[in-house]
């Protein structure tokens, strides 16, 4: 079994580590260098006894009946751990053959050696284990494991005698044919070493016939351990479980917002808040939000390539608890339920929010359980917009504020004031309002906010400002009415009037009414009219009396009553 969080202290090899392809020149004297039996003996004064080098093997991870051939054989001896490099060789070199099929003049320590490795060989390379190998030259540390009933697989081995090693499983389960990475070569290096060292914790108590490799171990034990470094690594742990403690939320409510797919990426995880925060607050050795992060939380996450970036996805929601004890509600308390979550829904990432925020698509898996959302779909009521999206679900749009101000007492006193200010008669100020497509628009938003609030009052504006132009608009036209001139037109044109604009905004903003202004921009117009772009009274003498604007609209989905 392998952790998926690095430990806050581990052991790892210190000595030398030599990495080279099998097809080089220099592999064959670099691997007779350091497995030799006579620099064994004369280094290790070990006369007459086997020399001990760990053996393993690491090949791409096969997916989908795939047979991948061994890509890294590792060799270890008491000082020094060779990696060779496989990948593209059909067959062995015969000094690789020769050191295989040797006796047991050298013994090879390997771990949990099974027939998929032996197979692996066969297939890689042709070299048949059963029918080349002595079988005495190679002792499996697994096998003495458990034939004293302790643990077989070399992490939980390793545990048993306080061996703190690290084996990250997003590193054992990695790429083995590309170009290797410290990471990987720490991992290979490791393994093989550490196989030879846990064989002398065997030894005591293992068969008979092995006091020859007992006194080999014991020749060289001195300088394996010399060779084992420890490592703290407590402030990296720290930043790692920090980072980790917020990723799962950080996919989750990414992976749920409008968009998403039901998955998030590389780039929207980085500009997660809290996760900025985890990676702001690290000390010490960095953690990286990256690839390799994600494949070592792969039991919190699953990543996969889409459209060529990495998407990340969570792993497994298993249950839904929610729906296992919470309380079923009423059709009237489901749908309050809902309005005030979707009150309360914010993007997981998104632009900060304006004064009148955007009334906002939401996926119902955000803020509902499946059960809610099943309940959810038989129910009736205007104060909730549904739609529905091929890859998010259910959506979900706010129509009324559980708290939402009186939006008709809002209309009756717009009315009222129209009527006065323009001296019409209240029915035709009436459809004037609802005519006007911004009125209505600003109107229609007091469904979506609460009573009393900010949104309110900034919508209460916006109302005033129609008022007012719709009022002038009447002034205007009563002043042009010589030349026929109707209050649409007039309104029309007192939108596009940057002066009129200016001492608009001034009123609605100080209170401050400006009758004398006014008189002169009504009188400039009256003067100009129809060829109201040039007045001498502008605010700027380089700006056009009119200036017009077009807006860009985005297309949003089409709603229907739920």
């Amino acid at each position: 079994m392998m952790s998926h969080g690095p430990l806050a202290e581990y052991v790892t090899f210190s000595g030398t580590l030599l990495e080279y392809d099998l097809a080089s020149e220099k592999a064959q004297a670099a691997f007779e260098g350091a497995f030799s039996v006579l620099r064994f003996r004369e280094q290790c004064d070990a006369v007459d006894l086997p020399l001990l080098v760990g053996l393993d093997f690491e090949w791409k991870p096969d997916k989908a009946g795939s047979d991948n051939p061994i890509a890294l054989m590792q060799f270890a001896c008491w000082d020094t751990v060779l990696l060779l490099r496989t990948v593209g060789a059909a067959e062995l070199p015969g000094w690789l053959r020769a050191f295989l099929e040797s006796g047991e003049e050298i013994l090879k320590v390997v771990a949990s050696f099974d027939l998929a490795d032996k197979r692996k060989l066969k297939n890689s390379f042709g070299w048949d284990f059963e029918e080349q190998a002595v079988k005495a030259s190679y002792w499996d540390i697994a096998e003495l494991a458990g034939a004293q009933g302790l643990p077989q697989g070399m992490l939980k081995m390793a545990q048993y005698f306080e061996l703190p090693l690290q084996k990250l499983k997003s590193v054992g389960t990695s790429n083995w044919s590309a170009e290797l990475t410290l990471e990987q070569r720490r991992y290979a290096a490791d393994d093989a070493f550490f196989q030879l060292y846990l064989l002398g914790r065997l030894l005591p108590s293992a068969r008979s016939d092995s006091r020859s490799m007992q006194a080999s171990w014991s020749a060289i034990r001195e300088e394996l351990e010399r060779n084992i470094k420890k490592v703290d690594n407590s402030k990296y742990k720290a930043n790692f479980m920090a980072l980790r403690a917020v990723l799962l939320d950080a996919v989750h409510q990414l992976s749920r917002a409008l968009g998403a797919g039901g998955c998030t990426d590389l780039n929207q995880l980085k500009q997660f808040q809290a996760i900025q925060v985890a990676l702001a607050q690290q000390t010490g050795p960095v953690v990286q939000l990256n690839a390799q992060f994600l494949r070592q939380n792969s039991d919190l996450v699953v990543c996969f390539y889409r459209d060529g970036r990495l998407h990340v996805r969570v792993r497994s929601e298993g249950s839904d608890s929610e729906d296992q004890e919470e309380e079923v509600l009423e059709t009237e308390e489901l749908i309050l339920k809902v309005q005030e979550l979707l009150v309360a829904y914010k993007p997981p990432i998104g632009k900060k929010p304006s004064a009148l925020r955007e009334v906002l698509w939401v996926p119902a898996r955000a803020i509902l359980s499946k059960s809610q959302i099943a309940s959810l779909e038989s129910c009736r009521s205007d104060c909730i917009e549904t739609s529905y999206d091929s890859e998010d679900g259910l959506l979900l749009r706010l129509a009324r504020h559980p708290r939402a101000p009186d939006d008709h007492k809002h209309l009756e006193l717009s009315v009222h004031s129209l009527s006065e200010l323009s001296q019409i008669d209240p029915a035709e100020a009436k459809s004037r309002l609802t005519a006007d497509e911004k009125f209505m628009q600003s109107w229609s938003r007091l469904r979506v906010v609460e009573a009393n609030s900010d949104e309110e009052r900034a919508i209460t504006r916006s109302l005033r400002a129609r008022i007012r132009i719709l009022t002038d608009a009447q002034l205007l036209a009563n002043r042009l009415s010589g030349v026929g001139v109707q209050w649409r037109v007039a309104r029309d044109c007192l939108e596009q009037v940057t002066w009129y604009r200016q001492l608009l905004g001034e009123h609605l903003a100080r209170g401050a009414e400006k009758a004398d202004e006014l008189e002169e921009c009504f009188s400039e117009i009256v003067r100009t009219w129809p060829n109201v772009e040039v007045s001498k009274k502008r605010k700027r003498r380089n700006e056009p009396l009119c200036s017009t604007g077009t807006k860009r609209r985005t297309r949003e989905p089409e709603p229907k009553s739920l």
